[in-house]
């Protein structure tokens, strides 16, 4: 695989102008989305970058004409997402729980039936830079064996959290398992093990090879369980989705405005940052890339790119 370089500016550039191809307008949401796609590639998370993007660009069946309104209760409302590309409509609902937030207090977007997303951190931080805590998580298609289970019963089931500081937010973006649907898919193309520990096979049994994995672990043991129970509770308790159902995803995002009793909302995640600092702790949120810089691609996938949306000259 041969790796190239890019500015990360002229890869969102790209992405809108191969969205724009597609129909899709520069919106906001279109804008975040291509941020969020850029900023996996920077983490080192490439199976939820460029290469997603172009599997949405290629696919005829997916539409870009944006989610749909379902159903309102109060300040919550339901989207309806199937057949479209996921990273705009969490960005589009990421903007409308915060208008909600900011209205009323509180704004839920409950999301059925999205497509292939990948990270969610971007979205939840979307809303702590509105001035609000943020809560995006997803039930997905069952994967992960329980604690001391032998077959599949729970989703990965993301979860992103962050809260606004008078700096960068502090944002946790975490699932339930130690692998993913995505990078699991990439070992196996390229013929490579899981790590140990990760999953076991249609027998029960601990695994590392990809082509034998019949379900994931859950991250941390009985934690990681739990974790994947409580994303199910909220996520398809809002929806009414039945997490039994394989081809099934949904999704929560929520914005909560602070009460602000003691302290404006900033004044906690300064706090909360402060006393993680002072232990010598680890920050979560702090890797995301605060400026501009230089990416480095798979060259196929932005030669791909390019003959969607070319250079300009």
């Amino acid at each position: 695989m041969t790796q190239t370089t890019i500015d990360s500016v002229e890869l969102e550039t790209r992405l809108l102008e191969a969205f724009a191809s597609r129909g899709q307008a520069p919106t906001a949401a279109a804008r975040i989305a291509a941020a969020a796609i850029v900023e996996a590639e920077r983490v080192g998370m490439p199976e939820f970058g460029v290469s997603l993007a172009l599997g949405a660009l290629a696919g005829a069946d997916i539409r870009w004409d944006g989610p749909s309104p379902q159903t309102e209760h109060g300040t919550a409302i339901v989207l309806g997402a199937a057949g479209l590309f996921a990273p705009i409509v969490f960005a589009e609902a990421a903007l409308i729980a915060s208008a909600r937030a900011d209205a009323a207090g509180i704004g839920i977007v409950a999301v059925t039936a999205p497509g292939s997303l990948g990270r969610i951190a971007p979205y939840a931080r979307v809303i702590a830079n509105a001035g609000f805590v943020g809560l995006v998580t997803v039930g997905s298609p069952p994967l992960v064996a329980p604690h001391g289970g032998t077959a599949a019963a729970l989703g990965t089931n993301p979860i992103a959290a962050a809260i606004p500081t008078t700096g960068a937010p502090i944002v946790v973006d975490a699932s339930s398992s130690l692998l993913t649907k995505g990078r699991w898919s990439q070992l196996r193309e390229r013929g490579e093990q899981v790590p140990e520990g990760a999953a076991i096979a249609a027998d029960g049994q601990p695994t590392r090879e990809a082509e034998r994995v019949g379900a994931f672990l859950p991250r941390g043991g009985a934690f990681g369980t739990a974790m994947g129970v409580v994303v199910e509770m909220v996520t398809n308790g809002l929806t009414g989705s039945l997490g039994s159902a394989r081809d099934r995803r949904s999704a929560s995002v929520i914005a909560l405005r602070s009460l602000g009793l003691d302290a404006q909302l900033a004044e906690v995640g300064d706090d909360l940052k402060q006393r993680l600092t002072d232990a010598g702790g680890y920050v979560p949120g702090s890797n995301a890339p605060a400026a501009p810089g230089v990416v480095e691609l798979d060259a196929e996938l932005l030669r791909r790119l390019e003959q969607i949306a070319p250079a300009r000259s």
